[in-house]
């Protein structure tokens, strides 16, 4: 992030365009080939809800820092001084560039990237149970810079529309669903997990490894 100085002699619609073009990418779909676009803020508890925390301080009132001693005792770990990183079975820390991902085949997978900013094509109407089997990993609100009017209008009357999401470069791709209501214009993130219904009084599904795992009572 940087910073500038306004001359005085800069108009207000200036700064709207710098503030502008340092603004995150959003959300950016078509329907019926017309493009609409959306900022986008993340729902978080914190921001709904506030937040607590509960603060150790010394007997002058001052806040106490977290710190911990190596187990020789000679050295003080605050926090940031420490991170996860990644070692092969040698213990060589790899650098995060060199990490890829590969599927339970051993296949290596592709890196899909953000689509932040990209036009993507929204499908649907779709049924609305169809959200109930979302797994949700974000909520984002959503403000329409550029509605279509027929998508406002579907979206007013409670239709759902499905699209790619990808908030950041992943090899999983995510599911975006538009949603609305009195509240605003909203998006729900997460990765699809239908679940597997069952018959009344019905056994439960057999696994790939359920014979291996059998155990015979009679030998108990």
């Amino acid at each position: 992030m940087r910073y500038v100085i306004l001359d005085a002699a800069e108009s207000r619609e200036e700064l709207y365009l710098i503030r502008k073009a340092h603004m995150p990418k959003g959300i950016v779909v078509t329907h019926n080939s017309k493009v609409s676009s959306f900022q986008i803020e993340k729902v978080e508890r914190a921001k709904i809800y506030g937040v607590r925390r509960r603060l150790a301080v010394d007997q002058k009132g001052r806040t106490c820092a977290r710190a911990a001693l190596t187990d020789d005792g000679q050295v003080l770990l605050r926090a940031g001084m420490t991170a996860q990183g990644w070692f092969d079975t040698d213990g060589r820390q790899v650098d995060q560039k060199d990490i890829a991902a590969e599927d339970e085949n051993g296949k290596p997978l592709e890196l899909i990237p953000s689509t932040l900013g990209v036009e993507q094509r929204l499908e649907g109407p779709i049924a609305a149970t169809e959200v109930l089997d979302l797994s949700l990993t974000a909520v984002y609100r959503i403000a329409p810079e550029q509605l279509d009017e027929s998508l406002s209008k579907s979206l007013a009357d409670g239709q759902f529309w499905r699209f790619p999401f990808n908030y950041r470069p992943d090899y999983r791709s995510e599911t975006g669903y538009l949603v609305q209501n009195a509240d605003g214009i909203f998006a729900l993130v997460g990765v699809p997990a239908p679940a597997e219904f069952l018959e009344p009084q019905a056994p439960p599904p057999l696994g790939d490894d359920d014979d291996a795992n059998d155990l015979d009572f009679e030998m108990m």
